[in-house]
């Protein structure tokens, strides 16, 4: 197999997915990449679309023989979760030449099937039929009818979780702590990254797959400050300004940065892992992990991914009196609506309300 066995501006491990779809599954594909949808939401619909022909396969089923019935089952199969295959580049040295030599294994990891997950798979087969109905693929779409004759779920709005300002503060002190622990004199370029990543993500409120993305030149320096382009999703760019406290970090990471044996392809990667090539959404979702315990957060906090600490700068900045606009500006939200769901946990005027009650009973 070609290194690059579908495009070239995916990556390896998305191209040995999709290369396994059907011929015009993969023309859907060739068109997200002509409209510039983010390497992230490809790599989401391609996992998406796996699952589903797994399930087509293990039925003995085609594209063409969809049904919404076939949907439906689909659906309760992955019910309670579901196993993904992942395809993973490993490094072995040969014992007996001692020869490094790469090699390509498939993983499986348990997902749970969440809310929101249910949510995108439907968004992603429901774009996939309407593109094959669209270019006279299939004859019917599939999906319209097995929406139609479903029982629609209520749409529960959950309170994002966050951390507080106090618990911020807490899990950016463990991150040395949590290196002292190693007795390390001074501090490991590991260290260093790991701050300028986790004051990023609690700095800017970037998605993880827009830190994973960031290169070298994606900060702008302007005398003692800086500024970080970002690309969001759909290929959306903004900027912005980084705060002492994070730029000093990144700053400090840099001059720690491995600048030898890095893999070839990664020389431009702002964020770099033990390996020498870019972070994956993996490593950095550990790396995280590990500084949550470290600084022993509250229950609510056990499972805090990079997600929540985007979920943090919003609740501190509305908290803090931010403009509404100005917040959905910075977190690259499209609709303000989306950024309207932080308001829920800073209602000052439900607070009051129920202060001025308990003085009265």
């Amino acid at each position: 197999m070609s290194s690059y066995p579908f495009s070239r501006r995916l990556p390896e491990n998305i191209n040995r997915i999709i290369i396994q779809f059907p011929d015009d599954v993969q023309e859907f594909f060739m068109e997200m990449i002509s409209a510039e949808r983010s390497t992230q939401t490809i790599a989401n619909y391609a996992y998406d679309f796996s699952l589903f022909f797994d399930f087509l396969n293990k039925k003995n089923t085609d594209l063409e023989s969809v049904t919404p019935q076939t949907i439906r089952r689909f659906f309760r199969y992955i019910e309670n979760g579901y196993e993904r295959i992942v395809h993973m580049k490993i490094k072995r040295r040969d014992p007996t030449t001692g020869e490094l030599c790469e090699k390509w294994v498939k993983r499986k990891h348990f997902r749970e099937n969440t809310r929101s997950g249910k949510e995108r798979k439907r968004s992603s087969l429901r774009s996939l039929f309407r593109y094959l109905v669209k270019n006279d693929v299939l004859e019917k779409d599939p999906m319209e009818a097995y929406e139609d004759s479903s029982l629609k779920t209520r749409n529960h709005k959950k309170v994002p979780v966050f951390l507080t300002q106090e618990e911020a503060l807490r899990l950016i002190k463990a991150i040395h702590s949590y290196h002292q622990k190693k007795n390390k004199r001074q501090i490991h370029w590991y260290e260093a990254r790991d701050r300028a990543m986790i004051l990023l993500l609690l700095n800017t409120g970037m998605r993880v797959s827009e830190l994973v993305g960031l290169n070298q030149n994606s900060i702008q320096n302007e005398g003692d400050t800086a500024r970080v382009m970002i690309i969001g999703k759909g290929g959306k760019e903004r900027m912005l300004k980084l705060n002492q406290t994070a730029f000093e970090a990144l700053q400090h990471y840099m001059k720690l940065r491995p600048k030898e044996k890095i893999i070839p392809g990664h020389e431009h990667a702002l964020f770099l892992n033990k390996n020498r090539t870019r972070m994956s959404r993996k490593g950095i979702s550990d790396a995280l992990k590990k500084y949550v315990q470290e600084a022993n957060l509250p229950p609510k906090a056990t499972n805090i991914s990079p997600h929540k600490l985007r979920h943090t700068l919003a609740t501190l900045l509305l908290s803090n009196g931010e403009n509404l606009r100005v917040v959905q500006e910075i977190l690259g939200h499209s609709s303000i609506q989306t950024t309207q769901i932080y308001t829920h946990v800073i209602n000052t005027e439900k607070d009051d309300a129920l202060d001025r009650l308990g003085r009265m009973i």
